[in-house]
């Protein structure tokens, strides 16, 4: 039986030695605080740059694997989340000796989906703006153009989906007294934002609106110019009269 002493450096002032036998199996543990992303390489130390094993984004990292050492180390997956990072070392050679560092370093994972579009419509005096699929958590303002010194009240709803993305959405009422107006909604997060403008339309009075209001205009009229035709000494303003209705009546569409 051949012994072969190995030490190895864990990022610690401590530097155990671990006895293994030739040509059998080797543990060389090392361990870390859990909370974060762990990029682990273990170094072969008498040579600086001889990586024997890395493991970073959840998976080996066969790239950075020494000839010498390739197919002969391992580490376990399953207890990686719990802070293991000990190496297993298969068929340990004397060529095996010497000192081993495990070198940890740590990545913050952040996830972000930024906000890729934002839309305005109009239905009557509301107008709503909207966007979705956003990560994290939105927010949204609204400003107008020119500057005005009204207060925007505004409803925001803000919706999370399964896939924990944000949609988030926000109504305005808006006044047919302030036509030059436009509308500037902002969504935004941390990493970006996005603006969409939008110029309010005020809404048309129906058709049926006007032609019952000027119906009524001509009927009056018409009132009017006959009661003055019942005076014979008003025979020159009844004949003007009945000529502003007969106007009157056309463009309202109605005979007299």
């Amino acid at each position: 039986m051949l012994a072969v002493s190995k030490t190895y450096a864990v990022n610690t002032l401590n530097n155990p030695e671990v006895t293994c036998v030739f040509s059998s199996s080797c543990l060389l543990p090392c361990h870390f605080q859990v909370g974060t992303l762990p990029l682990i390489h273990w170094i072969y130390m008498p040579a600086e740059d001889t990586y024997i094993h890395s493991y970073y984004f959840n998976q080996d990292q066969q790239g950075y694997r020494d000839q010498l050492f390739r197919g002969r180390t391992s580490l376990f997956k399953d207890q990686i989340s719990r802070g293991n990072a000990s190496l297993l070392l298969r068929g340990v050679k004397v060529q095996d000796e010497g000192r081993y560092k495990c070198r940890m370093s740590f990545c913050m994972f952040l996830f972000a989906a930024p906000v890729s579009e934002v839309s305005i419509s109009q239905e009557g005096n509301r107008i709503t703006c909207s966007s979705e699929g956003i990560y994290p958590e939105p927010e949204l303002t609204w400003s107008t153009s020119p500057p005005s010194n009204m207060e925007l009240q505004n409803r925001t709803r803000v919706q999370q989906t399964e896939e924990q993305l944000y949609s988030i959405s926000s109504s305005l009422m808006v006044s047919d007294r302030d036509p030059d107006l436009s509308y500037s909604c902002t969504v935004r997060t941390q990493r970006n934002q996005k603006t969409a403008i939008y110029t309010y339309k005020p809404s048309k009075p129906s058709q049926s609106g006007i032609h019952e209001g000027l119906s009524l205009s001509c009927k009056c009229y018409k009132q009017n110019c006959e009661e003055v035709g019942k005076s014979s000494a008003a025979a020159s303003l009844n004949s003007k009269c009945l000529q502003q209705a007969s106007c009157m009546a056309a463009f309202c569409m109605t005979s007299f």
